[in-house]
């Protein structure tokens, strides 16, 4: 694959997973990532190269996008992984809170696809891909502010696809259901009881598997065919991988 891709938030999950998917098919790939240590760990084990960075900084999130397309001689596309999953029932959410979730999983890919926007009109065949979650797609009780942060992603991102296509620029929005360590954290906090209703809901929800995907599997493997030529002629669009969750 020849092309040159920026993964932010390819520390771990499934922006590790699409770090490792895109090298092996060939693409020269750079990582970013608040995390330094596990970030330089998946990138040198993939063949990548790796910049520490705050999706919330406008100035790193700029020198980090700038000095890797520099590294690469140019840029193709933009993947843009990183956020955080935030809880809590929706009369007693703070502002803090709700800032926080907006600031990381909102602001944060506008940031990238900014950063990204000037060196990807340069090319004719350059797309975006920013990560929401099914939870803007359908409700998700006790996850308020995260599913309306994953809306906005959803929204902004159908909006540059219109307002970038005259320059070339491709934009989808992925919904993914990945087993990741945010989940297990998630599932960590719940009683055994809570577990087994879980467990038994997933089933219930997804009609392949009866669990969230595998990243390695069943997500990064799509990312690198969004990014490649073979979805050229696909913009503005949700796509969900989840097995069929919210069906």
């Amino acid at each position: 694959m020849d092309k040159r891709v920026i993964v932010v938030g390819g520390a771990n999950g499934v922006g590790a997973a699409c770090v490792r998917s895109l090298t092996g098919a060939g693409a020269s790939v750079f990582s970013l990532d608040m995390a330094e240590e596990p970030g330089r760990r998946v990138a040198e084990q993939a063949g990548a190269g790796f910049l520490p960075c705050d999706v919330t900084s406008r100035e790193q999130v700029f020198s980090a996008v700038d000095s890797a397309a520099s590294e690469m001689g140019g840029l193709d596309a933009l993947v843009h992984v990183a956020g955080i999953l935030v809880q809590g029932p929706a009369e007693e959410l703070t502002d803090e809170v709700w800032s926080r979730a907006m600031d990381i999983n909102a602001r944060g890919p506008m940031l990238t696809n900014q950063a990204a926007f000037p060196h990807l009109k340069k090319g004719d065949r350059s797309c975006i891909l920013n990560f929401a979650s099914s939870a803007a797609l359908t409700a998700y009780p006790g996850g308020a502010a995260y599913s309306a942060s994953k809306g906005a992603v959803t929204a902004w991102t159908r909006t540059i696809a219109v307002e970038w296509a005259r320059f070339g620029i491709r934009a989808n929005v992925i919904h993914p259901s990945a087993a990741t360590s945010m989940v297990e954290q998630h599932r960590n906090k719940m009683s055994d009881e809570e577990k087994a209703a879980y467990a038994e809901l997933m089933r219930q929800k997804v009609p392949l598997g009866g669990e969230f995907g595998d990243p390695d599997r069943d997500i990064a493997p799509v990312i690198t065919f969004l990014v490649s030529d073979g979805a050229r002629f696909m913009t503005g669009q949700n796509i969900p991988i989840n097995g069929g969750y919210y069906i």
